[in-house]
């Protein structure tokens, strides 16, 4: 999926992780429905007098959504008669409005996506207050990932071990994004305590 800028880098992102796993699910005020986690966010919609807050859930887009999304993304840009090639930087600001669009729900069943139109979605709110949409769902994605972040010294040692006899970095698809940064962070800091031993 696209990035956003500027939220979703990884200061912030981690930022928005650490205070989501502080919380329980009840915390959160989580609901499952049809199979699908939702949880609540509110939108800012700044006025002249006012900042409003509107109540919405979250939901983190499965692939299909995300493929939905692409190809929705595809036809309004061909419909704007804007080249995805020649402006994708456009083109992926549209592809994140699609899947906006649809993971922006409801707070009530049957939780319906809350503003289906991605044009109108753009147009209702700034840039700002979507990007902060966006940075919660990429935090959620993190939060809801089952893949581990911590290894044992054994299995660390193991997978550096896969990495260097495969020659690709494959094997770090086991871990989930916390985890895959803490490996390389962790193994960087054992090369220069090599390199530091032997100088």
């Amino acid at each position: 999926m696209p990035e956003m800028n500027p939220i979703t880098i990884a200061q912030d992102r981690h930022k928005i992780v650490r205070e989501l796993l502080k919380k329980s699910w009840a915390e959160l005020e989580v609901i499952e429905f049809e199979g699908r986690l939702l949880f609540p966010f509110q939108i800012i919609r700044c006025g002249a007098s006012r900042r409003e807050l509107v109540n919405v859930m979250l939901q983190v887009p499965r692939e299909p959504q995300v493929r939905k999304a692409r190809l929705r993304a595809r036809a309004w840009a061909d419909k704007e008669g804007l080249n995805p090639a020649l402006d994708p930087d456009l083109f992926d600001n549209m592809d994140s409005m699609c899947c906006l669009s649809v993971c922006i729900r409801n707070t009530t069943e049957p939780f319906e996506p809350w503003e289906p139109d991605p044009a109108v979605l753009e147009e209702k709110y700034d840039r700002p207050s979507l990007d902060s949409a966006w940075a919660q769902i990429e935090a959620l994605r993190t939060v809801i990932d089952p893949r581990p972040d911590d290894l044992d010294e054994e299995t660390f040692l193991m997978l550096v071990g896969t990495i260097a006899k495969k020659a690709k970095v494959d094997p770090l698809a086991v871990l989930g994004s916390d985890g895959q940064t803490n490996f390389i962070i962790r193994m960087a800091a054992r090369l220069q305590s090599c390199l530091d031993s032997t100088s």
